[in-house]
């Protein structure tokens, strides 16, 4: 059997080794392939592994062979599942790898805006606080999240695992979701009594048509001037261009994003380079941690398929 790893580079580096996969056959090995490049490899493959790497209802006519698609996150929006399911290839994702990753990561953001640690303790390297008149000293302004509000557009586990640590700084959630859960102690409210009371707001929901640039204008027209955007999700819930003039008109007080609608971003990207928005490049699921659960449940799906077993399959 032939396994196809097509954008392997973020997901092993090199701290993860693919070989694990070799006692189920032979790897094909890539660190990065374009949608295009797909007409150049090896067509007689019987399982994909891939990412980002694209496979529409055209693309699988190339595989003759294919019978399982491996997606290594837990979004599959980049496998038209539905033309695998005619052709009778199982695709399966990875639930619930990284979701105390990403919550950790909103969480470092969250006190990095509000802290600023890098950016003092840079200041002691530069022998300013050995030069300062006083014994302490604030290059910019410091917040304490104790007693505010946080709301959190979708309670998924990593929208609960990002409240209970915001919980832990003496922070009050409320959310919006689906549908109320029932959830001691948080509060569920309209997305417009979330955007209008809310302190800092997160963003933990899928991208689906209907949360399709959710984040516009007259969500950011409802956010208090003080308040903060958090987005680990999806790059797509929010309105780029809207957000920008909420930043730089002060109808919003910041922006701590991980993700932007297009991966890599163009040159010139609207948000990029604003003084309060402070963006990461999609790094919040990346930790060791996160890429070894994501690996082990991959060798898991691709063990029990052999078994003619099924698991975490998106497309029954």
């Amino acid at each position: 059997m032939k396994i196809l790893i097509l954008d392997g580079f973020t997901l092993f580096q090199k701290d993860l080794d693919a070989s694990i996969f070799e006692k189920y056959g032979e790897i094909i090995f890539r660190d990065r392939t374009s949608h295009n490049e797909l007409k150049s490899v090896d067509h007689t493959v019987e399982v994909i592994i891939t990412n980002k790497c694209p496979i529409s209802a055209d693309d699988l006519i190339l595989f003759p062979n294919l019978k399982l698609i491996l997606v290594s996150a837990t979004g599959f929006n980049i496998v038209d599942v539905q033309a695998c399911k005619g052709k009778g290839i199982q695709v399966s994702n990875v639930p619930n790898y990284g979701t105390f990753s990403v919550a950790q990561h909103a969480l470092a953001m969250l006190l990095n805006y509000s802290n600023q640690v890098d950016l003092h303790e840079k200041s002691v390297k530069r022998g300013e606080w050995s030069k300062n008149q006083d014994w302490s000293y604030t290059l910019s302004p410091i917040r304490e999240w104790h007693g505010k509000t946080l709301g959190i557009i979708g309670m998924g586990n990593i929208g609960q695992a990002f409240a209970n640590m915001a919980e832990s700084l003496g922070m009050q959630v409320i959310y919006h979701h689906t549908k109320d859960l029932k959830l001691a102690n948080r509060k569920f409210v309209g997305i417009n009594e979330l955007a209008s009371t809310s302190d800092v707001i997160s963003l933990h929901c899928p991208l689906t048509p209907k949360t399709d640039k959710m984040i516009h204008r007259e969500f950011l027209s409802l956010m208090k001037s003080s308040s903060i955007l958090i987005n680990t999700s999806r790059g797509g819930l929010i309105h780029s261009l809207d957000l920008k003039s909420a930043l730089i008109s002060g109808q919003i007080s910041a922006a701590l994003l991980d993700v932007l609608e297009v991966e890599p971003p163009a040159v010139g990207h609207p948000l990029i380079g604003i003084p309060n928005a402070i963006i990461t490049p999609h790094i919040a699921w990346i930790s060791l941690e996160a890429r070894k659960r994501i690996v082990t449940s991959l060798e898991n799906t691709l063990k029990l398929y052999l078994e003619g077993k099924i698991v975490n399959c998106v497309n029954p």
